[in-house]
């Protein structure tokens, strides 16, 4: 938050816009999922050509509100919503919504999802198993999950982790195969809504999650 509410900076990356030295600039966040005022004070009050977060099937919070700070706040030009485009990271969920992980998978030594508690896993394979109607023959569950992301008219570009061609080939393809519909789009809403009915822990998140409280 810092960084994003350093008028000094901003006019800087401004006047390099206006001396031709950049076309245009963005904000990143992470790389843990959060910063949830970060993203909708960089969306309201600068102008950005882009924010680059975290958004997924399964993570659509805190993406969610900001998409939604985009559609409705202010404009620079006062009209309702901003020019903003967002670049998603983390599409597949770490790998989650590729649709291929058992209770029984084991990850590598060295991967990150070795560490995370077996509940993930396990509360991850079943969400997956209610998204299965998402697979059709000309559509792989990895696909639809990148279809979700471009059914948002502001994302500009997902930005999946690739490890081999084969993933190469599958990603690249998905905005040829068929959108989601829009009950499709309503069925995940609900899914999201009831946490696909299981019971798990509260999230931890990183980043300016609430606003301060101020004092009378």
């Amino acid at each position: 938050m810092e960084q994003i509410e350093d008028d000094e900076l901003f006019e800087l990356l401004e006047t390099f816009k206006r001396e031709g030295k950049i076309r245009m600039y963005g904000v990143a966040l992470g790389p843990a999922i959060g910063w949830l005022y970060e993203g909708v004070d960089a969306v309201r009050k600068r102008n950005i050509t882009s924010l680059q977060i975290i958004w997924n099937i399964l993570e659509q919070y805190p993406g969610n509100e900001q998409i939604k700070a985009a559609h409705t706040f202010p404009g620079g030009s006062g009209n309702p919503g901003s020019d903003t485009g967002y670049m998603i990271r983390v599409p597949h969920s770490s790998g989650m919504l590729e649709g291929k992980y058992t209770e029984d998978t084991v990850f590598p030594e060295k991967d990150h999802r070795r560490h995370r508690p077996k509940s993930w896993l396990i509360n991850g394979v079943k969400k997956i198993e209610q998204l299965r109607f998402l697979e059709l023959p000309n559509r792989t569950l990895g696909q639809a999950a990148i279809q979700w992301l471009l059914a948002e008219p502001r994302v500009m570009s997902v930005l999946p982790n690739i490890y081999d061609r084969e993933q190469l080939l599958e990603f690249a393809a998905a905005p040829d195969t068929p959108p989601l519909t829009k009950d499709e789009l309503a069925k995940i809403e609900e899914l999201f809504k009831t946490n696909f009915d299981i019971e798990e822990p509260p999230m931890t998140f990183k980043g300016t999650m609430e606003r301060p409280t101020v004092s009378a």
